[in-house]
């Protein structure tokens, strides 16, 4: 375009005509609309070339109407997805607003096999379903999506990225770690390491870690991680990268707290629990998202170490959160153990008195599993069945005597 400007118009010209043929087949469709307006106009004010300059026009009306789709997909899925973008509170909403969206761009899908077209449009018909957390459709959308990608003539890391992501977040859920596993390891070089994505799949190990009790490997994949962020070396990443670590590096921390991983030789902890409690101010306002699990943290920490002065505080201060924030549907499985959690102070600290009192609440938690629960995947860092069992641990058949009133609390 700048030696067209000069008025070098051979040479331009040509560059162009052979770009075309590069920005067609990787089907960057905003560049050969753009080469294909110079061509047209060139061919019909210029050269006067009445064949070039009809089948450029008729190419241009062809990756314009491309375009117009490409674009109402994209406006669609990004009005979808910024609801998700600072806050981890179900969405199931959303569901129906996407299944809207879909049917639109759907029409579009089945005539152009355009890559943005069908990246948009794919990750919007994978949320009609991860919304609602229905995890075994959305797994099949991202295998349909995974095919379609691969069949394209040049490499697709953006969208395999995309649907690998998900396909792991389902294989979690649904409990079919070995297939999670593989996927993590088999294509971990096609995420950038450093790249947003790349921090988003780590996440992912660390949850499939944890709810396989593999408490070491979820350690190591912390550290590390950890390790790369305190170094700066991708600079000013965003709130909800750093501060999900963050939780990350508290439960990590808390699994060595109660003898679940050991700390490697040499090594020494940087973690402090007043100071994370600082460093989350985002997600400390995500009220039924990501603040779930650094309420339970705290609590937890607190009767490790049994100061149950604290403890008591802290499951008051949590009890009066569940019922102004917590809701029977989206978050009942946080609902039945925060509650269950209540039960601790209430039965004074006794382990058997504490099991009979929130018995009813492990049943009801349990009549949820994780594969069909309303809440996002990021919520329940370590299943509650787990963390409930560490817990009781913690405590002792004896009844603990404090200063504070207990309260009947349920």
């Amino acid at each position: 375009m700048v030696l067209l400007s000069k008025n070098a118009k051979r040479v331009s010209i040509s560059l162009m005509e052979d770009l075309l043929k590069q920005t067609l087949h990787f089907e960057f469709t905003e560049l050969s609309l753009s080469i294909l307006s110079a061509l047209r106009l060139h061919y019909g004010t210029i050269h006067g070339n009445l064949d070039r300059y009809n089948l450029y026009r008729e190419m241009y009306q062809q990756q314009q109407e491309v375009w117009m789709m490409e674009n109402e997909a994209e406006d669609n899925y990004t009005h979808l997805v910024s609801y998700f973008v600072n806050s981890k509170s179900s969405k199931t909403s959303i569901s129906d607003k996407a299944r809207e969206y879909f049917q639109s761009v759907q029409q579009h899908m089945e005539r152009s096999e355009s890559f943005r077209l069908h990246l948009c449009g794919r990750m919007i018909q994978v949320m009609i379903h991860s919304s609602r957390n229905d995890y075994a459709a959305t797994a099949r959308v991202c295998e349909d999506a995974i095919a379609f990608f691969r069949k394209k003539t040049f490499e697709s890391n953006l969208p395999l990225q995309a649907f690998y992501y998900q396909l792991i977040v389902c294989y979690i859920q649904l409990q079919e770690f070995e297939k999670g596993e593989a996927i993590i390891r088999q294509y971990q070089s096609v995420f950038e390491e450093g790249s947003f994505n790349w921090y988003k799949l780590q996440e992912l190990f660390y949850l499939l870690a944890t709810y396989t009790r593999h408490y070491e490997e979820a350690f190591q994949v912390c550290d590390a991680v950890q390790t790369r962020i305190r170094s700066g070396s991708n600079g000013n990443l965003p709130p909800q990268i750093t501060e999900m670590w963050k939780i990350y590096e508290a439960y990590s921390h808390y699994l060595v707290m109660i003898g679940k991983i050991q700390f490697p030789e040499n090594y020494v902890s940087k973690f402090k629990l007043k100071k994370f409690l600082n460093d989350i101010p985002t997600y400390s306002r995500d009220k039924q998202g990501m603040n779930i699990p650094i309420l339970i943290i705290q609590t937890l920490f607190a009767i490790s170490e049994q100061n149950y002065h604290q403890s008591i505080d802290r499951i008051e201060a949590v009890e009066k959160y569940c019922g102004r924030y917590l809701k029977q549907n989206e978050t009942f499985r946080s609902n039945c153990f925060i509650k269950a959690l209540l039960q601790i102070p209430a039965a004074s600290f006794h382990r058997e008195a504490v099991v009979r009192k929130a018995q009813k609440y492990i049943d009801q938690l349990n009549t949820l599993p994780l594969d069909v629960a309303y809440q996002t995947h990021e919520i329940e860092i370590i299943p509650y069945e787990h963390l409930w069992e560490m817990a009781l641990e913690a405590l002792q058949n004896q009844i603990v005597k404090t200063s504070v009133p207990l309260r009947k609390v349920g």
